[in-house]
């Protein structure tokens, strides 16, 4: 199934229950730079999608990814690696505490999710990173996850259009 991130996992998880209470932590609230325990502390306890949801499957996975894949990056790869990691976080706080608007279930976090990366990634300079962090990227994401659902997609080609040189890369890449 097309479309989400975790569909073929769906059927072990109720991913349209109701979130849990949200946590009071100052950490859920804000979210500390360079930590990836925002997704697994604020948004897994609260909404419980599973290993496959969004916040351990995607988020928390890709946060270590990035982490990890740290020393393959530029300085300014990894200012803006630093940046977009937290910025990610930061858009989803609505969520994990509760307010006005949260995301009613995994489905909609996931979504909600999935539709911060375009403006995460411009906003912290991708289209000004060199070459080689955007293989490096690529590297850690693996291409096949750009195109693994119409969410991820959307976003890789708002970013695409946002960033042209970046855009004409991936795409050199692809074929």
């Amino acid at each position: 199934m097309a479309g989400c991130w975790t569909c073929t996992k769906r059927i072990h998880h109720n991913f349209n229950a109701s979130p849990a209470p949200p946590s009071n932590s100052s950490g859920c609230f804000h979210p500390p730079s360079d930590s990836c325990s925002f997704y697994a502390d604020c948004l897994e306890t609260r909404y419980h999608c599973g290993p496959a949801g969004y916040p351990l499957g995607f988020g928390e996975m890709f946060c270590t990814k990035f982490q990890a894949a740290r020393a393959t990056l530029s300085a300014s790869g990894q200012t803006w690696m630093l940046t977009t990691m937290h910025c990610l976080q930061v858009a989803l706080v609505p969520d994990a505490v509760g307010a006005m608007g949260a995301a009613a279930n995994c489905i909609a976090l996931e979504h909600k999710g999935f539709a911060t990366h375009a403006d995460c990634y411009v906003h912290s300079g991708i289209c000004k990173l060199p070459p080689s962090d955007w293989e490096a990227v690529l590297n850690i994401v693996d291409i096949k996850t750009l195109f693994d659902s119409w969410d991820a997609l959307r976003e890789t080609l708002t970013v695409g259009t946002e960033c042209l040189e970046l855009y004409a890369f991936l795409a050199e890449r692809s074929f």
